[in-house]
C-alpha cells in the first residue's frame, strides 16, 4: 500500500486515507491492490467475504466504483437515509464488463461521509 500511496497526489492522499480508514473499520474487510480489468489501472479493492464492496480509482481524480446488483439497488432506492445525490448515482449506474457500477467521485472528506452510508448498506448485505 505504501508504494501505491507514494504515487498519489497529496490532496487525494488525505481524502483516500479518510475513505480507507472508514472502510477498513467495517468488519471482515479484505484490502488488496489489484489491476482493474476494465480500466487497466492499479487500484485498491475492498471485499467482504470475497465479494466486491468497492474499488477505489486514483488516476486524475479519486473515484469509488461500487457494484450495483438488482437486490442492492432496490434497497438503495428504498433507503430514505441516503443522500439523494448518491441515490441518483446508483440509478445512473452503467454496465461495464457484465457488472453494473455506480461511479462516485470523492473530492473531499465531506464526500467520504456522504458515501459511507451507501458502503455500510452494501456491507450489511454482503455480510448477511
Amino acid at each position: 500500500m505504501q508504494e501505491f500511496l507514494a504515487k498519489v497526489k497529496p490532496k487525494q492522499k488525505k481524502v483516500f486515507s479518510e475513505l480507507r480508514t472508514a472502510i477498513i473499520a467495517l468488519p471482515e474487510i479484505q484490502e488488496s491492490i489489484e489491476i482493474d480489468e476494465l480500466s487497466g489501472d492499479w487500484c485498491p479493492a475492498y471485499r467482504v467475504r470475497g465479494a466486491d464492496l468497492v474499488w477505489v480509482h486514483l488516476v486524475d481524480r479519486l473515484w469509488a466504483h461500487i457494484p450495483i446488483e438488482p437486490d442492492f439497488e432496490k434497497k438503495v432506492l428504498q433507503d430514505e437515509n441516503l443522500d439523494s445525490a448518491i441515490v441518483e448515482k446508483v440509478k445512473e449506474a452503467e454496465e461495464a464488463g457484465g457488472v453494473k457500477l455506480a461511479k462516485l467521485e470523492v473530492k473531499s472528506t465531506d464526500e467520504v461521509e456522504q458515501i459511507m452510508p451507501l458502503l455500510k448498506l452494501r456491507h450489511t448485505i454482503l455480510i448477511a
